[in-house]
């Protein structure tokens, strides 16, 4: 309660209906089925609190729009659609939900690891095509016989060399571009160098910033394994995907998975769609039924948290 009155609190995506429920106990939630910046910009005029999920942008405008505003909620591990700027000129408190996607995110990745490997969209379309006996023949490796590098270390690279190790006996290397060390995670760190040319699987946990924008490029791409695989389930600009698609044709690597790309929907004529070898799936890995609710309750609780003075458990700093 604010002087006897109840928040006024936007959502301007859908949220599970529990993390509704509990946002109407302390206050008047408003709930969009329009999202467009105009529809926003009336809509956050008295707000309290906005939260959003993955689509929508909270820009400068409409921060300026919303002079009641103390808290923007984002249902998501990371805070690109948001103006920081903006909303630190305004001293207006940015929680987010870091770590809720993280199994989902690491079992996708494990998924899309096995699935290269082993060659089961290979597999799938020639059983699909009429061919079996002749495909029966010897090929890739258990996972104990492969290193899996991780390049950067955060909650889903963490959880994904843990089940790897655990489930396989994988061995696993990384190498974090901030320095950042795993205490609780049995793996080397290593140079960056060592991390492409040791890596049978290089597993991607980037985050977006100029410094890594086409990270991966031809020249770093080249330093890999020929038999080596990629997976990328953090961010899509932090590969040329363009020198990526000319790798896979020339078979100077064996394979990748894509969950993220630089423009999403990935386009129609992008050379990925024609390349061998190659997984592309439209950024679902942390979309569980169990990772989009606790998304929502997590945000709507710190939300809850700041208006009524507490401290939230995950404010982006």
């Amino acid at each position: 309660m604010k002087n006897g009155k109840t928040y006024h609190i936007v959502l301007a995506e859908p949220f599970d209906g529990a993390a509704v429920a509990r946002l109407e106990q302390v206050g008047q939630v408003s709930v969009l089925e329009d999202s467009s910046p105009e529809a926003l910009l009336t809509a956050v005029s008295q707000a309290d609190a906005l939260l959003v999920r993955c689509k929508v942008h909270v820009t400068a405008r409409i921060i300026d729009a919303a002079p009641c505003l103390k808290v923007i909620g984002r249902a998501s591990p990371n805070v690109d659609h948001i103006d920081l700027r903006a909303a630190r000129r305004r001293n207006i408190s940015i929680v987010y939900t870091p770590n809720v996607a993280v199994r989902s995110t690491a079992e996708f990745t494990l998924g899309l690891i096995l699935s290269l490997t082993r060659r089961l969209p290979y597999f799938d379309a020639q059983v699909r095509e009429g061919k079996f006996d002749t495909l029966r023949q010897p090929g890739g490796h258990e996972m104990r016989r492969l290193t899996l590098g991780l390049l950067g270390i955060d909650f889903v690279a963490e959880d994904l060399g843990r089940m790897c190790g655990a489930a396989f006996g994988t061995p696993v290397i990384y190498h974090d571009l901030s320095g950042r060390t795993s205490q609780d995670l049995a793996a080397e760190a290593v140079e960056l160098d060592a991390l492409l040319a040791r890596s049978d699987i290089l597993s991607v946990h980037l985050p977006f910033v100029p410094e890594t924008r086409a990270f991966l490029n031809a020249a770093r791409l080249a330093q890999l394994k020929p038999t080596a695989v990629i997976v990328n389930t953090s961010r899509g600009q932090v590969i040329d995907t363009v020198a990526l698609a000319q790798a896979l044709r020339r078979r100077q690597l064996g394979g990748a998975g894509l969950d993220v790309f630089e423009a999403e929907p990935l386009p129609s004529n992008h050379a990925l769609r024609h390349v061998p070898n190659c997984i592309l799936t439209p950024h679902v890995a942390g979309c569980t039924l169990d990772a989009s609710a606790n998304r929502s309750h997590t945000a709507a609780e710190d939300v809850i948290r700041v208006l009524t003075g507490e401290l939230p458990r995950f404010r982006y700093e």
